[in-house]
């Protein structure tokens, strides 16, 4: 079930005319030490109407020589965007991303009548730079220069010289910009971003020159939109083994298995259990394991779940953390103890991004995932209906 919500334009937004430059709504970010610290402490209770966040009329963004200026056609809520709201991004990135900026880095746009989506880095090539090694070698998602040159650090969505996709029109570098078949459907390309951050991850831990070598048995921890992605592409891909996924809702369990689960659990030790593996208990109510999956896929983004997957995971095994849990206490005597490798995935090179946009055609169902598109003057409803999880995946539809 969609939904989709509008508000009526207020008429001091509407589009004028200052000069040479046209203004445009946009959802801009100002970073506020209260509102953070209150956010922070009171998570998702925090109005959404006392967030840094305010619909104002904004000039279009300047086009830099290679950019291109996009209209927005729908722009996704993510995780990440959620974190920075709510105050639950680790610090320590704070210098690599600047502000105020609007926010939105899931974008689907039009660029001549044409459907795009973007590629929202900001790597050496668009900041005037040369290669850095990281780019030379094809890896520009892990450039060593995303807090230098001609632009603030960060990457769109995240970057205060560029506006992001939470607005009415941004502007994209040309290498970023990629049409979209016709086939597709709009709440399907609008999940390109996020897919290829799944691609990238299951490439990095299980892609070989050949194809994939995949592991025998596949946990998913978390049924959001990262988790339902992951198992979408995981058959898209070629895995025909045992995919259990960890769902806490109905919906979520529905939807996963439609997308090509075999069984879904309320829990992971659950799952666990289903799948032979043994618990002992400790001292203090602790509980550790033996055996489990061979590997296993993070994606609620929650440290609960990241230390559900440490012991998920068999002996020897790897877990892929796709969510993005920030800063939290973790117990790491899994890792050592067991001998399990950790990989993060936090975007995508160039050819990941590509290779995602070439597979949209056949990733059938996906647009489930949008349940909720509203206009940018309901951002308050669409912040909360993200961050209070009563959808999948929430658009803005400028």
């Amino acid at each position: 079930m969609q939904t989709t919500v509008t508000a009526p334009v207020p008429k001091r937004l509407a589009a004028a005319k200052t000069g040479s430059r046209a203004l445009m709504r946009g959802l801009l970010f100002t970073p506020s030490v209260p509102r953070y610290a209150a956010a922070r402490l009171l998570g998702k209770r925090y109005p959404a109407q006392a967030l840094p966040l305010r619909l104002v009329a904004l000039p279009e963004p300047t086009r830099p020589r290679g950019f291109e200026r996009l209209k927005v056609r729908l722009a996704g809520i993510c995780g990440s965007d959620l974190a920075l709201l709510y105050g639950k991004q680790a610090p320590t990135l704070s210098s690599m991303f600047s502000f105020p900026a609007v926010l939105g880095h899931e974008v689907l746009a039009e660029l001549g009548g044409v459907r795009v989506v973007v590629n929202p880095l900001l790597s050496c090539l668009e900041r005037g730079l040369p290669d850095c090694p990281a780019c030379a070698r094809g890896d520009d998602h892990l450039c060593e220069n995303v807090a230098e040159g001609s632009l603030a650090p960060g990457m769109l969505g995240f970057c205060r010289d560029l506006g992001g996709g939470w607005a009415e029109r941004m502007v994209a570098h040309q290498e970023r910009i990629f049409p979209v078949d016709e086939r597709v459907p709009d709440e399907r390309a609008v999940l390109t971003e996020p897919a290829a951050v799944v691609l990238h991850g299951l490439r990095q831990v299980w892609g070989r020159s050949s194809g994939f070598d995949w592991p025998s048995r596949l946990l998913v921890i978390g049924a959001g939109s990262i988790g339902l992605l992951t198992i979408r592409l995981l058959r898209a891909l070629g895995y025909n083994g045992p995919l259990y996924a960890v769902a806490r809702h109905p919906r979520q369990a529905e939807l996963a298995q439609r997308l090509g689960a075999s069984r879904t659990f309320p829990s992971a030790q659950a799952a666990q259990r289903a799948a032979g593996a043994r618990h002992y208990p400790g001292i203090l109510g602790s509980v550790s394991w033996r055996g489990g999956f061979e590997g296993v896929i993070e994606a609620s983004g929650s440290p609960g779940g990241l230390q559900e997957a440490s012991w998920a995971v068999r002996e020897g095994g790897r877990v892929l953390l796709l969510g993005a849990p920030a800063t939290a206490f973790h117990d790491f005597s899994p890792y050592w103890f067991r001998e399990i490798g950790l990989f993060g995935s936090y975007t995508y090179s160039w050819d990941d991004f590509a290779q995602t946009v070439k597979l949209l055609p056949e990733l059938e169902g996906l647009e489930a995932l949008v349940t909720h598109k509203f206009s940018l003057e309901a951002w308050p409803e669409a912040i909360q209906t993200a961050a209070r999880r009563k959808g999948i995946k929430v658009v803005f539809k400028p």
